[in-house]
């Protein structure tokens, strides 16, 4: 029996499969997002980057961590922290509050009742 020069196409996705698998694997653990929580900071200005980049380490890896600005009644900014930031940036000027975003659901306990 003849051996095959080229692999055959199942080989060939399961190859790809294990690779994509692995860097999946590789940059969860290299990069752990499990610790960090989504907070809402209230501050007096809206100077969000400059105001976290102090915590962050530069206005880039600030603009990524904010998820949604305050602009209208308050000031403010959510963004993605670990604990340990939040804790910093409690401390920072400017900062009124930190607190860690909730979610919330509506309580349909009196629905189909008269």
């Amino acid at each position: 029996m003849a051996q095959c020069k080229y692999l055959s196409s199942t080989t060939f996705t399961f190859l790809i499969l294990i690779s994509h698998f692995s860097f999946i694997i590789a940059k969860t653990a290299s990069f752990p997002e499990e610790d960090k929580k989504i907070y809402i900071v209230f501050t007096e200005n809206s100077d969000y980057e400059n105001i976290l980049a102090t915590v962050m380490g530069s206005e880039e890896a600030a603009k990524e961590a904010i998820i949604y600005n305050y602009k209208n009644e308050l000031n403010g900014f959510a963004a993605s922290l670990t604990p340990e930031q939040a804790s910093r940036l409690k401390e920072q000027q400017g900062v009124l509050n930190i607190i860690p975003d909730r979610s919330l659901s509506l309580d349909r306990g009196f629905e189909g009742q008269t």
